[in-house]
């Protein structure tokens, strides 16, 4: 009987076929559908009169799918069941909070209660896309092509975003109506959402949890799906830090980067400015995030992920040093033209940063808990961010300025830290990497 490892590294030496061409499209769909779902929170924010009780329920939602549909994914419905879900849940948010925003016009508790209903719905879905998102294309994907899917892939969160900035501020920009805006990003995502279904039902399933639940003649149907010919090598790594040092490093890391890059690509923008200003500082920090995803693909195949990590850390934490040093110098009211293009280098950083996440996520977590690791790393910054939320709101902007470089100063640590006693991760049969006991390899689990 074929072993997980056997079919790992076949699946891990494949060369890149038209299933893996398909789960690409369908997690880059997925992940783009986030981005857009980003910019309605702070579009729903201002439609509903600048209520702090939506926003912060509405992130506070999180959690939720993140630990739920992971586990569920890990337990029962594997990577592609577990897309039906969120689907289905995306789309009844998506149509209770647009019926809900076209009928109101966002007046009165009931409608922020009701728009709360369906934005819940969303919320819960978009972010069970994540953790299950990243299990299946560590999962599927050739060890050569590993780490660029994982940056790729979600740097469609990106796009996303810069797509539902650009929508809100052309739509505000055009109507005047914070209304308006809301109703033509809600579109844009039913759209996406039903090119997303089209694509998953012809992917495959993961092979590798297939086999983990015993489901030996499925997944080796699948398997064939996903392992061609080989087409390169595949080296073991002997992992130095165990499952419980691995948490603890990701988390200082999800907690710097999911905190820096929200308060500062968007919160900062519609706590201290208005109209149509709010929708640009979100659209050039979404811009620098996308674009730096090209370069963020490639350096974790030519360097160390070590040194990739410090890369991404360091380097915000210098840009935000910038950010405060010219806030400092020049005061809010001559700050906002030097704002753009350091908040467009700082969301490089950040983007450089994210992809630190996508890559160690997935690989660092064994298949049979994969996916609910990933939702219980990112529970924890998406819990900060929501008490960030409250506590920020009442600040001045230098306050927010130092909270923020505080935050990269944690993540720079964990970097160090990492670069000490962690081990590199490219290229790697992900059954090695991913070994829940350090100093073993795959054929002593």
């Amino acid at each position: 009987m074929e072993r997980v490892e056997e079919l790992g590294s076949r699946i891990d030496a494949s060369r890149w076929t038209r299933a893996h061409t398909l789960i690409f499209t369908s997690t880059s769909l997925g992940m783009l559908i986030w981005g857009l779902e980003a910019a309605i929170g702070p579009a729903g924010y201002l439609v509903f009169h600048r209520s702090l009780l939506f926003l912060i329920a509405y992130y506070a939602l999180d959690f939720i799918g993140d630990i739920a549909i992971g586990r569920l994914s890990d337990t029962r419905l594997a990577r592609k069941g577990a897309f039906y879900l969120t689907m289905s849940l995306i789309g009844a948010g998506i149509i209770i909070l647009g019926v809900d925003i076209a009928l109101t016009g966002g007046s009165g508790l009931t409608a922020v209660l009701v728009g709360l209903v369906g934005a819940a719905l969303m919320k819960v879905g978009i972010e069970g896309e994540v953790p299950v998102s990243l299990s299946f294309l560590a999962e599927s994907a050739p060890a050569s092509a590993r780490n660029r899917v994982l940056v790729l892939s979600p740097n469609f969160n990106n796009i996303g975003s810069a797509l539902g900035a650009a929508v809100l501020y052309l739509t505000y920009t055009a109507s005047n109506s914070y209304v308006y805006a809301a109703l033509a990003l809600i579109v844009v995502t039913a759209v996406a959402l039903a090119l997303t279904l089209a694509v998953r039902l012809a992917m495959p399933e993961s092979a590798r949890w297939l086999l983990e639940k015993g489901m030996r003649d499925r997944a080796l149907r699948e398997a064939s799906r996903l392992a061609s010919q080989p087409a390169s090598s595949v080296s073991s790594v002997t992992p130095t830090v165990g499952l419980g040092g691995r948490y603890a490093f990701l988390v200082a890391l999800g907690v710097s980067q999911y905190l820096t890059f929200g308060l500062m690509a968007y919160t900062i923008a519609y706590f201290y400015y208005h109209g149509a200003t709010t929708y640009f500082i979100m659209l050039v920090a979404s811009l620098g995030a996308a674009i730096a995803g090209i370069p963020a693909a490639l350096l974790p195949d030519i360097m160390d992920t070590r040194n990739f990590t410090l890369l991404a850390y360091g380097g915000g934490l210098a840009s935000m040093i910038l950010i405060a040093a010219a806030f400092l110098a020049m005061g809010s009211h001559g700050f906002l033209a030097l704002f753009y293009p350091l908040l467009f280098l700082n969301m490089v950083f950040s983007e450089l940063a994210w992809a630190v996440r996508t890559v160690y996520e997935p690989v660092l977590f064994p298949t049979s808990i994969r996916a609910t690791m990933i939702g219980l790393v990112r529970a924890v910054p998406i819990v900060a961010y929501d008490v960030s939320l409250y506590v920020t709101s009442a600040w001045d902007e230098w306050q927010f300025m130092v909270f923020n470089l505080g935050f990269w100063g944690l993540g720079a640590a964990a970097a160090v830290a990492w670069r000490l006693i962690g081990y590199d991760t490219r290229r790697a049969l992900l059954e090695s990497a991913s070994s829940p006991r350090p100093g073993t390899r795959p054929g002593a689990l």
